[in-house]
């Protein structure tokens, strides 16, 4: 769904119990109302209406895109996920925040606990709060908070754990540094009472098949249609939520055809998978962030045929299908695991998933997916019209000539091949893209070049160390927010 068309449905939806307008930034509004939403079934604020509904747009939106996101998570008690993004209308710019329902309520803003009752903010009545704090407690017993007996630190992938605070702190999504794994996991209550949680093990453990078997994923390529009976790849994955997203996403790269393309006036990449990529990640976002783990026989399949791929979940969905299409906000079925995964950086816009994979299909000029959903599972089905088989490999040499001002030609793949010890063709193929978008585009951070390359998101931190460490490419900047990547003098030299 186009930004514009989004900014419409939600005026013309007017103001409910879930969605409120603003005309202009005021901290301590914004913090009551997020605060009802939490308290209550989650919401978006949309900053930058009038009353009348006209639209005014924010000056600066950037700044206090900033500052709002580290306003709200100093303020609110307790820590809760929320996404604040600008989105631009015309000429204008606005405000959207969005929270789902919390998980921990009651939550509290500036010492009061604030709730939703019809379109208004209020402070919750003795009633209000006894029902929330009694919601909670119901919520403490399900199934990811539950204790997994038998786990012990060395159990736990350390080091997903570092990668994930450190992808908080660069995002500065998190309210305080963590800086043991143990503090980070007992602050996100995944480390309780002395035992770790279902939800740490599925996110971190080593393999968490050990100690939850249904928590598997298969991975599959069947090359004979559904009747057949040889699969040309078959694959069980064992290991933790974050390491499976990696097995897939090189599973995807191995089996989707495509052709490797450039725009004639930048090093922007559009690789011609039979599915866009963008839609796949999401649809398997989805299905391992809201996967119904506790049934014994839960289980998430993705299985590629000759003509489709589908995607296969144990889980419940509170939407029919025709509801996935348009803007809708839910609770996560896991909201422990859904937090860290936000924190982590995969969540980008809360609500959005569905949208973005409808989107995508749609630019790629492929046939709309369909959800089915059925008591306890949901199957999403990409459609193609063409054969799937191997990958194709593709080159940086279709870039046309001029692409980055004032380079001799194969200078790019020239500074790898020079910089770069041990790294496979595929490998130094990809670092190639990245330093090119960089060439072009310098001083900003990871985020901009995932979207200008296309390159995996599991495997951007590895990239951006391999050029630095091969003196391609320098940070420069006081902090992560500010900072952003560059050309060494070195490369620079090579380039003219």
């Amino acid at each position: 769904m186009k930004t514009e068309q989004l900014i419409k449905d939600l005026i013309k939806q007017g103001e409910s119990g879930q969605l409120e307008f603003k005309e202009v930034v005021r901290k301590d509004a914004i913090g009551k109302t997020i605060c009802g939403f939490l308290n209550n079934e989650g919401g978006q604020l949309l900053i930058g209406i009038a009353d009348n509904k006209e639209i005014k747009g924010i000056k600066n939106v950037d700044k206090w895109q900033f500052e709002i996101e580290q306003y709200l998570i100093k303020e609110l008690v307790p820590e809760a996920p929320v996404m604040v993004s600008v989105e631009n209308y015309g000429d204008k710019q606005l405000l959207l925040i969005k929270v789902w329902e919390g998980s921990k309520q009651p939550y509290i803003f500036n010492g009061s606990i604030y709730y939703r009752r019809n379109d208004r903010t209020i402070q919750a009545s003795s009633k209000e709060i006894s029902e929330l704090i009694h919601k909670r407690q119901e919520t403490e017993i399900q199934w990811e908070r539950q204790a997994t007996l038998g786990v012990e630190l060395e159990d736990l992938d350390l080091e997903e754990i570092q990668k994930t605070m450190d992808a908080a702190l660069s995002d500065n999504k998190m309210k305080d540094i963590k800086k043991e794994p143990l503090e980070f996991l007992s602050y996100y209550g995944l480390f309780q009472n002395g035992n770790f949680t279902n939800a740490a093990v599925v996110l971190f453990a080593k393999k968490p098949s050990r100690f939850i078997p249904q928590a598997r994923v298969r991975v599959a390529f069947l090359s004979n249609g559904k009747t057949g009976d040889v699969f040309k790849d078959d694959q069980l994955l064992e290991g933790n939520l974050f390491k499976n997203i990696e097995a897939i996403q090189n599973f995807f790269e191995k089996h989707l055809s495509f052709s490797r393309k450039f725009e004639n006036n930048n090093w922007k990449r559009t690789d011609d998978y039979v599915f866009p990529m963008a839609a796949l990640r999401e649809g398997v976002m989805n299905a391992l962030v809201h996967r119904e783990y506790g049934l014994v026989s839960s289980s998430l399949s993705i299985i590629i045929y000759n003509d489709k791929l589908e995607i296969t979940n144990s889980g419940k969905s509170p939407f029919k299908q025709s509801e996935l299409k348009k803007n809708h906000l839910s609770m996560p079925y896991n909201p422990d695991i859904a937090h860290i995964v936000f924190l982590r950086g995969y969540i980008e816009k809360i609500g959005r998933g569905t949208l973005k994979i409808i989107d995508a299909c749609k630019q790629a000029g492929i046939k709309a997916p369909i959800w089915e959903i059925g008591d306890h599972t949901v199957k999403l089905t990409f459609f193609s019209d063409v054969k799937l088989g191997g990958a194709i490999e593709g080159s940086t040499k279709g870039a046309s000539k001029g692409t980055t001002e004032g380079a001799n030609e194969g200078a790019i793949e020239g500074a790898i091949e020079g910089a770069i010890e041990g790294g496979t063709k595929g490998v130094k193929e990809k670092l190639a893209i990245l330093l090119a978008a960089i060439s072009v585009n310098e001083g900003k951070r990871v985020p901009a070049y995932k979207e200008a390359t296309g390159l995996p998101d599991s495997s951007m931190e590895r990239y951006i160390k391999q050029l630095k460490d091969g003196g391609l490419i320098e940070f420069r900047g006081e902090a992560a927010h500010t900072g952003g990547y560059y050309l060494t003098k070195k490369m620079k030299s090579k380039l003219k």
